[in-house]
């Protein structure tokens, strides 16, 4: 029975990030995570004709991440503050592939001032967290992924909305860890 004991312990492990504010996919069985890496981000805006003003959005450099997962596997995330509700520490979105990037549209300013509303709402992926250990959860996204470009974003400011977007919205403060569906 000691055993039976010391091996779940031991998995538990195994799926949780080794270090705070970090993200790993669970294997198919359950039993082993693997770390996602750390993507690049930069704050964009473009200009949108004449008229249109500009549009502001969050790039991760390259056309797909360096990790694939299938839409069926759960993730494992250890927050930075085991205090503070992980829903306030962590977001899942859904990117839009270019040829050298990602990219993910977080608002804008009008061209005769004010900001763009068209995406100042939360656009993230609803996630739904289980406990697995003290300062480790289980992250299952709340619908089914479809093929796609995925970012968990964390940090100081883990929300993009897009309700300053155009006025000197930055990526400081912002962790990005991607993955494929493929």
């Amino acid at each position: 029975m000691l055993i039976a004991l010391f091996s779940s312990t031991a998995a538990a492990q195994d799926v949780c990030p080794e270090f705070a504010n970090m993200v790993s996919v669970i294997s198919d069985d359950g039993t082993a995570g693997k770390e996602l890496g750390m993507e690049k981000a930069v704050a964009k805006q473009k200009k949108k004709g004449l008229y249109r003003g500009w549009d502001a959005s969050i790039r991760l450099e390259g056309p797909s991440a360096k990790v694939s997962v299938k839409s069926s596997q759960s993730f494992s995330f250890r927050p930075m503050n085991e205090k503070v509700h992980p829903n306030q520490q962590i977001k899942l979105y859904p990117f839009s592939t270019k040829k050298k990037y990602r990219d993910l549209e977080v608002g804008g300013t009008r061209a005769w001032g004010g900001s763009k509303d068209k995406k100042a709402k939360d656009d993230s992926i609803e996630l739904t967290f289980k406990k697995i250990k003290d300062g480790c959860y289980k992250l299952t996204p709340g619908v089914k992924l479809p093929k796609g470009e995925y970012a968990f974003s964390l940090g100081s400011s883990a929300d993009v909305d897009g309700t300053n977007a155009g006025w000197g919205s930055s990526t400081a403060g912002q962790v990005w860890f991607g993955f494929s569906i493929k």
